[in-house]
């Protein structure tokens, strides 16, 4: 499709920063700064990381859905669980004779096996019904869950239909999408050079890297070899804000972190994606693209 046809190409997505980074690196993704926030390793200890069920989608919507908060229905279960177990642990010690030990080691062994199985069949149920939007990993000691989220869709050239350019302020450059680009694209991956904590702290001693995506406690993808190569898109490219319409999808095991797109996108409408804070990795949503392709990390 000619420029001309394309008065207001809108952006993808801006990698704010200055052009002076070589273009290198391995496959990965992370965030723009410039005028927003930026991503710490601090981030390697996750907002939405919980110990039993974490990260759910989040953003903002006019007109298209409203994603779930980072709450999992496993946490919902589990406090449930725990409730019962106190309340019944709290009957047995009031009573006017204290049962004997065992009486209450199989009581409470008997509520714990209730919280456990009420917790599975949550589970069981929520991906029954979510299918492909509803994701449970367990890596590195921690269970993680993405609602909302599917884990791929179709392939698309970003050659073919995505520009770099600068937006002309202070955000730096921006994706920008060139030719309608249909609901559920597969857009790219996050790549980047792979640091563990310590080679995160000896690259950025201050413990903030602006274009780092934490993948879990331990590793972050720096892509900020990549934000000066504005003749190929990278996610770099894409910036923040609070309002969103690409989605991201971890696959933390292979250190992996796609990005999708939930509506179809049309060349005069832009893309947003919702990147989550420096305490750790969060999923991202879809909304309505009517704003410039931004990141944003959710509070």
């Amino acid at each position: 499709m000619s420029t001309s046809m394309l008065p207001h190409k809108q952006p993808l997505g801006a990698a704010a920063g200055q052009p002076h980074q070589r273009c290198t690196g391995e496959l990965r993704p992370a965030h723009s700064s410039r005028g927003r926030k930026t991503t710490s390793i601090c981030c390697l200890r996750g907002s939405g990381d919980l110990q039993v069920a974490g990260v759910a989608s989040s953003s903002r919507s006019s007109g298209s859905q409203v994603p779930m908060r980072p709450t999992a229905t496993a946490a919902s279960a589990a406090v449930l669980g725990l409730a019962g177990l106190s309340g019944a642990t709290y009957q047995l010690l009031s009573s006017a004779e204290l049962p004997p030990l065992g009486s209450v080691v199989e009581a409470i062994a008997e509520v714990a096996a209730a919280a456990g199985f009420a917790s599975a069949g949550a589970l069981a149920a929520a991906k029954l019904v979510m299918q492909d939007r509803f994701h449970l990993e367990w890596h590195r000691g921690r269970l993680y869950a993405q609602l909302g989220v599917p884990s791929s869709g179709p392939s698309i050239d970003p050659a073919e239909c995505i520009e770099t350019k600068p937006t002309g302020d202070v955000r730096g450059n921006g994706a920008y999408a060139t030719r309608l680009i249909p609901a559920g694209s597969h857009i790219a991956d996050y790549s980047g050079q792979r640091l563990d904590r310590s080679s995160f702290f000896v690259k950025y001693p201050d413990g903030v890297g602006d274009y780092s995506m934490a993948i879990d406690q331990e590793y972050v993808i720096d892509a900020v070899d990549y934000v000066a190569c504005t003749s190929t898109f990278h996610p770099v490219h894409m910036n923040h804000s609070r309002s969103a319409n690409v989605l991201r999808y971890y696959c933390r095991g292979q250190g992996r972190v796609a990005f999708l797109l939930l509506g179809t996108f049309c060349p005069v409408k832009s893309w947003c994606m919702t990147m989550a804070e420096p305490t750790g990795p969060a999923e991202n949503t879809w909304s309505c693209p009517e704003a410039p392709v931004h990141q944003s990390r959710q509070h």
